[in-house]
């Protein structure tokens, strides 16, 4: 499985052009914080860019600290995102007694086109549906947890995971969870 996703997810990133204008724009904002040092106030061309906050920023300017400017840097942070939902899913299933069933759910999440799509893209999709699905993957753990102080601890850890969200892509990370979480409550 895991070979299958880095052969999927990992190995393509450097070989495609870079898509326009999403792509592009998500390359060169990290790009410019590296470049001035500047890593509070996003930047496009040289002019404040504030049409997303700046949590996805970072993560591909690290990614373009640690590998260089290429399109594989740009595109890593997506991809591990993607691989990190798949994980959680994984997780979810086998906590939820579905044992033998999380590596086919997993495969079916990774092999969804849509998916698939934001996994090899630089885009914020990615990592923000990761912190999303962490959020949610986090609640369920604290609904399940037996003890008050390990709930306390999914509880923050899907509070944080909502927090990341919100500086990836902003208000929708709340939302997402509220729309989930208080019907299953209300259940």
């Amino acid at each position: 499985m895991l070979a299958a996703y880095f052969l999927l997810y990992v190995a393509p990133l450097p070989f495609r052009p870079l898509f326009m204008p999403d792509e592009t724009r998500y390359a060169e904002i990290p790009r410019e914080m590296v470049a001035t040092g500047d890593w509070i106030v996003p930047r496009l061309n040289g002019l404040r860019f504030f049409e997303k906050p700046v949590f996805g920023y970072w993560l591909t300017a690290l990614s373009i600290l640690c590998l260089g400017e290429n399109r594989f840097a740009i595109r890593l942070p997506s991809a591990l995102a993607t691989g990190l939902s798949a994980m959680l899913l994984v997780f979810i299933f086998r906590r939820s007694g579905h044992a033998s069933s999380a590596l086919l759910g997993a495969a079916v999440f990774l092999t969804s086109l849509q998916v698939y799509t934001l996994g090899v893209f630089n885009l914020l999709d990615a990592v923000f549906s990761l912190f999303v699905t962490a959020s949610l993957v986090c609640f369920y753990f604290a609904y399940q947890a037996c003890g008050g102080r390990a709930r306390l601890e999914w509880l923050a850890a899907s509070g944080v995971a909502c927090g990341l969200g919100f500086l990836t892509k902003g208000f929708l990370a709340f939302v997402i969870p509220v729309v989930t979480i208080v019907p299953f409550l209300l259940w």
